[in-house]
């Protein structure tokens, strides 16, 4: 008789729970009405762990096992989300709910150091349309003087104002362009708009020597053109006379550690 009465509790117990058991179903959708599979749903009350399940191709989930009660639903899938989460009240038995997620905000963070260095310059080191030659970059150029200044001014380009480009030699203007062995540094365009120049930088080469030299270096040139090699006017019965001698001659060396002498003729 007692198993009878506790097999009968038992079994008013059990059909008890099974009343109060709840699901969730439904579709999750975008803002423009489809579905969407793959989306993550979840649900979630105090005291309870959450529960969740995710959509199938038909943008359908299903979660089971709740108790009734209040439950707070979100739901999540890539890009996507629930403004905010859902407060819903879940009775025993299939409970419907559709969920539409909307296109998550990005974030963006932005990060200011006041110790950093500043990313923009007036500095003349900071202009990028500067061209600095030293080293190697001047054993490619012409070990003639005259040849050395036509790369010059192709490489500086055009000036700005008229009269051409001008060629400033350790500050100074109108100088005589000094061997490449006495070189250190060339300058193409590297302040263009500095208060010491009476005109704009573009089309400027500013050369600098070298402070002192350790060796004597000689540089011997002569030139020689006659009308042998030329080509005689159409028009003209004998071909004209022509006679061309140039002599370019440099000699440089030491006079100190930061002293150096250099002699062109």
């Amino acid at each position: 008789m007692v198993r009878k009465i506790l097999l009968i509790a038992f079994t008013a117990m059990a059909g008890i729970t099974a009343a109060q058991t709840a699901s969730l179903r439904g579709r999750v959708l975008d803002e423009s009405g489809a579905v969407i599979p793959g989306a993550q749903v979840r649900a979630s009350r105090t005291g309870a762990l959450p529960r969740g399940a995710t959509t199938d191709g038909q943008g359908m989930y299903l979660i089971g096992g709740l108790q009734a009660g209040g439950y707070a639903v979100t739901a999540s899938a890539p890009q996507l989300a629930l403004p905010s989460p859902v407060n819903v009240t879940i009775r025993a038995g299939a409970n419907t709910l559709d969920l539409e997620l909307r296109v998550k905000a990005a974030a963006l963070q932005v990060t200011v150091d006041s110790n950093a260095p500043a990313a923009l310059s007036t500095d003349a080191s900071s202009n990028a349309s500067a061209t600095v030659l030293t080293g190697s970059d001047l054993e490619a150029l012409s070990d003639d003087p005259q040849d050395l200044a036509d790369d010059l001014a192709l490489l500086a380009g055009p000036s700005a104002g008229p009269g051409g480009g001008s060629i400033y030699i350790d500050g100074f203007s109108g100088g005589q362009l000094p061997p490449k062995q006495s070189i250190r540094e060339i300058r193409i365009n590297s302040n263009p708009f500095s208060p010491e120049y009476d005109r704009l930088g573009l089309g400027r080469v500013e050369i600098f020597t070298k402070p002192g030299s350790d060796r004597l270096h000689a540089s011997l040139g002569y030139n020689l053109g006659t009308a042998r090699w030329n080509s005689r006017n159409p028009y003209a019965a004998g071909k004209s006379p022509f006679l061309l001698q140039e002599t370019e001659n440099t000699i440089s060396g030491p006079v100190g550690r930061r002293t150096s002498f250099t002699f062109d003729f």
